[in-house]
């Protein structure tokens, strides 16, 4: 058998979605499914039929971003209509279907059609008279709220859609509308064109101006410096800037590479004067760097000598004469190394020196120059910049009476307009708007999605355990059997003990088996251990305890062991009702020990099995249970008999239950399918749980089995005799 932690576990690695269970939970109310969709689509189709038709026409009209160049190739259009970038594009049209639902534009389409006068758009109000400037903005608001302008995907048509209840007034409120685009944005075009070609007119006169007093004072420059083809010293203007910018390239170069040469001889000098200061002239090679031929044959002597007068150090001593004429003659050697490296530093200095000097004399070279290209700039600057200014306005004033003599040819042509029809609206022949089939349809899917989410909510409200899934999650102990609803028999009183001996008096349906179900799993669960003593219990009253306790009972005796029934409800006993025998004397008078076993213990009809009803009522049942006396009567029960089974009070109401369950071997919970809260179950659970009883698991009481519901094989499940078995 399972263990608590077991159940825990299979709760934790639960992770999945069990499309069933929620096919299940809407299978089972499906009765309110369908009525709200037989509401939703009853109220759509009552709507649908109160809406009055309406008709929808649509014109169609093609968009240019450019308007057609009709002045030649090179012409463009004055009033900018849009460019070629995709974004640019996509504004213009955006602004166009703006301008197409535009109050104005309504406006307009109202006043070339004469639509304000129209009883169809505007009827005649008995009560009040309107003007003709409120009939205008009547028929605006009117047709505005009729139209609507979308525009083709991926293309260049914009269609204008007018809904209204009359068919043909729609088709004639489409076309009007779209003639009134095209019309308005002619005037509009004009009337920029207009605009531009006074403003180009100023511009010309303005250009003309510019460009005399521009020729004015190029002669006046001309005559003053005379410049006609030759300029200062007989020379060309172009020749001698030319010979001044290639002497200034020249000379340029020039010093960059003295400059590079006096860094490189500054370096070498600061390397051989370190040399020098620092006695490392030897590792130095600056020298060699230089040419200085001398320094390379005495270090190569230096080295030689330096040799020999290691070798003689070690073999003659530091007093021999010719240890110390070697040792002369090393240290000669490297006066005269360090000689030439002075030489040679001194050679580096002079040629630095030079190129100072070199460095200098460019240096004053290029100032010359630049002084000269300075002078000449400032003639050459100031005549070059009244040249240019000569060029662009004659270039201005040409390029301004062409766009002005454009400007006024489009004012005598409209063909640069870039929208033109392209459909127009016919008389709708069935009505738009409502659609039943819409309707309904909508109607339909949002009543089912109404349904199923009441479904779910009162699911979820719904707290009771109703499948050996909710009994296993809530209570964390196996799922002993269930007990299913008998339909033969009443709930009332009158019935009570013919419902409680149906297994005995009906062993062959399926009740009985279910119960035969129960005792067999019940042994199995435990079958290393003695289970003499049972507890049955229920979190709440009135959840099929006793009736439990009882099949139990039932089924345990007619497999041939001797049963007892103990009613330890002091409280609110039943168990005498139903076996049919006396409450004189019971439970309570073998505590208090004014009875014995014989006077209290009462055989019943069904073999095997008897009854030790509560006995009178004592005024502290709990307290009685707590007694020595009474752990010693269990103890005498459990020699006398097979198996004692306590019908015990609820848990939830008081605390017999805790105290009969800790006294027992095991103990089995009762629950009523559709009554019994999930909290409860769990709780009760946890209540045993906590004080260490021994839970065997759980019946699953007044079930449906032929509810689809449920959805499993309860009847078989633990199915282990024959009917006939049953009833030896």
């Amino acid at each position: 058998m399972r263990d608590d932690t077991d159940f825990a576990r299979e709760d934790e690695e639960e992770g999945g979605i069990d499309i069933r269970h929620f096919v299940d939970i809407v299978l089972k109310r499906k009765w309110l499914v369908m009525a709200a969709m037989a509401v939703g689509i009853t109220l759509a189709v009552l709507y649908t039929m109160r809406q009055t038709p309406l008709y929808k026409a649509t014109a169609s009209v093609e968009v240019n971003p450019q308007a057609p160049q009709v002045f030649g190739r090179d012409q463009q259009e004055v009033v900018q209509l849009g460019s070629g970038n995709y974004w640019s594009s996509q504004e213009y049209y955006n602004t166009q279907l703006e301008i197409l639902r535009s109050r104005s534009l309504a406006r307009i389409t109202v006043l070339q059609h004469d639509l304000h006068n129209d009883t169809r758009l505007v009827p005649e109000s008995p009560k009040k008279k309107l003007t003709e400037e409120q009939r205008i903005e009547k028929a605006s608001r009117s047709l505005r709220a009729a139209v609507t302008v979308t525009r083709k995907r991926d293309s260049r048509i914009i269609l204008i859609s007018i809904t209204h209840p009359d068919a043909e007034l729609a088709a004639d409120l489409a076309n009007m509308h779209a003639d009134s685009y095209q019309h308005n944005n002619v005037q509009v075009q004009k009337g920029g064109t207009g605009i531009a070609a006074k403003f180009l007119a100023r511009e010309v006169d303005t250009a003309e101006k510019s460009l005399t007093d521009s020729e004015a004072a190029l002669v006046a420059f001309r005559d003053e410096n005379e410049i006609l083809h030759i300029t200062l010293d007989g020379k060309a203007i172009e020749d001698r800037q030319n010979m001044l910018s290639a002497n200034l390239t020249r000379y340029n170069s020039a010093l960059s590479d003295a400059r590079i040469k006096r860094i490189e001889l500054e370096g070498l000098r600061r390397q051989a004067a370190h040399a020098l200061k620092k006695d490392e002239i030897l590792e130095s090679a600056i020298f060699g760097l230089v040419g200085n031929s001398t320094v390379n044959i005495l270090k190569e002597q230096y080295l030689r000598e330096q040799q020999v007068f290691i070798d003689l150090r070690t073999t003659l001593g530091p007093k021999n004469p010719g240890f110390i004429a070697q040792k002369k003659k090393v240290a000669d050697i490297y006066k005269a190394i360090q000689r030439e490296g002075r030489l040679a530093l001194s050679e580096i200095e002079e040629r630095l020196g030079a190129v100072r000097n070199n460095e200098g004399r460019l240096v004053a070279e290029l100032k010359g120059f630049k002084e000269e290209a300075k002078l000449l700039g400032s003639k050459t600057g100031v005549y070059n910049k009244l040249l240019r200014q000569n060029s662009e306005d004659k270039e201005n004033y040409a390029m301004l009476r062409d766009r002005l003599r454009t400007s006024n040819l489009s004012l005598k042509n409209d063909a640069s307009n870039n929208i033109r029809s392209h459909d127009v609206a016919q008389v709708p022949a069935a009505p738009f708007s409502p659609r039943m089939p819409v309707n309904v349809a909508v109607a339909a899917v949002m009543s089912l999605l109404l349904g199923i989410g009441l479904v779910f909510l009162l699911e979820y409200l719904d707290r009771t355990v109703k499948t050996a899934e909710d009994v296993v999650l809530a209570a964390k102990t196996p799922m002993l059997g269930l007990i299913p609803v008998l339909h033969d028999i009443s709930d009332s009183s009158s019935d009570l003990q013919e419902r409680d001996l149906y297994i005995f008096n009906k062993p062959k349906p399926r009740a009985a088996e279910c119960c035969r179900s129960i005792r067999t799993n019940l042994l199995f669960s435990a079958a290393d251990r003695d289970l003499t003593i049972l507890t049955v219990s229920s979190p709440n009253p009135q959840e099929g305890k006793t009736t439990s306790v009882i099949y139990l009972g039932t089924t345990m005796a007619q497999s041939g062991q001797r049963v007892l029934l103990v009613d330890t409800d002091m409280r609110r006993p039943r168990l005498h009702k139903s076996m049919g025998v006396s409450r004189g004397k019971g439970i309570s008078n073998l505590i208090v020990g004014d009875s014995s076993y014989e006077d209290c213990i009462k055989s019943t009809d069904v073999p095997n099995l008897f009854v030790l009803p509560c006995g009178p009522t004592p005024p502290n049942p709990a307290e009685l249970l707590l007694t020595d006396r009474f752990k010693s009567i269990i103890e005498e029960l459990r020699g006398k008999f097979d198996r004692v089974i306590f019908d015990t009070p609820p848990l939830q109401a008081v605390t017999d239950g805790v105290v009969l369950a800790k006294l027992s071997d095991g103990a089995i919970m009762v629950v009523k399918a559709g009554q019994t809260n999930r909290e409860a179950l769990t709780a009760s659970s946890k209540m045993w749980r906590d004080v260490g009883v021994h839970q065997l698991g759980v019946i699953l009481n007044d079930i449906d089995l032929n509810d689809k519901k449920y959805g499993y094989n309860y009847y078989a499940y633990g199915y282990g005799e024959t009917a006939a078995e049953a009833a030896e």
